[in-house]
């Protein structure tokens, strides 16, 4: 027996209230990537959800800055025995729409671009996912990691190509990472894609060709 109008929107209505509901909290982090010098750095933090939340910062040392995110290796600053940067506060709390700063400070000089990932994180207290389950909320938070990069103070751009049975390997040969645009490997055009020193980039393929070096083809040969 089909249900009137009236009673099949009060058992939708009655289901509706039964599921749970989102709440979502996103992190937002201005900019995204700075650059740090000698001088104190700030980025912002924001809060674009819909209730006060506490975050947590972390500065954690990038080893191989360039790779998929995925293989990204980080170390926390706080386990470096002579740290070069330093970020502060640990945690804030954020109403609403409420912005604070972060601040970068360099504690030492650099040799050579040293690359951080700054992550804020909101973090969900006890007493909230306790209200949450008690309401059927579903609470989601969504954090951001930014990217740090200190410079060393003389600057020197650079890089250079050898071939090798897999291809290419690219290594910079300054002190700061290198902008590489227009690579082809196999006669497909890369998205334009940085290089750090200390961290060599394979380009895998049968010909590799980047502007302003030597073309690799074949089985480690140049042309």
């Amino acid at each position: 027996m089909k249900l009137p109008l009236l009673a099949r929107f009060s058992a939708v209505f009655a289901t509706c209230l039964l599921m749970p509901v989102s709440v979502l909290a996103a992190i937002d982090l201005i900019p995204k990537e700075v650059v740090v010098d000698d001088q104190e750095t700030s980025v912002r933090i924001v809060n674009n959800g819909d209730r006060p939340e506490y975050v947590s910062i972390a500065l954690s040392h990038l080893v191989n800055p360039g790779v998929p995110l995925a293989d990204e290796k980080v170390v926390p600053v706080g386990e470096t025995d002579q740290p070069a940067l330093y970020a502060f506060p640990f945690k804030v709390s954020l109403a609403p729409g409420q912005s604070k700063t972060i601040t970068l400070k360099p504690l030492r000089a650099v040799d050579a671009e040293t690359v951080y990932r700054l992550d804020v994180k909101p973090v969900l207290k006890a007493l909230a996912e306790e209200q949450a389950r008690a309401t059927g909320t579903v609470l989601v938070s969504l954090g951001f990691s930014g990217l740090v990069r200190q410079l060393p103070k003389a600057v020197r751009e650079g890089v250079s190509m050898t071939c090798d049975a897999a291809g290419a390997r690219l290594t910079v040969t300054g002190n700061v990472r290198y902008a590489v645009k227009g690579a082809k490997v196999d006669g497909r055009e890369l998205d334009d894609f940085n290089v750090y020193p200390g961290v060599p980039l394979p380009l895998k393929g049968h010909v590799v060709s980047v502007p302003g070096q030597t073309t690799c083809s074949g089985q480690g040969g140049a042309s």
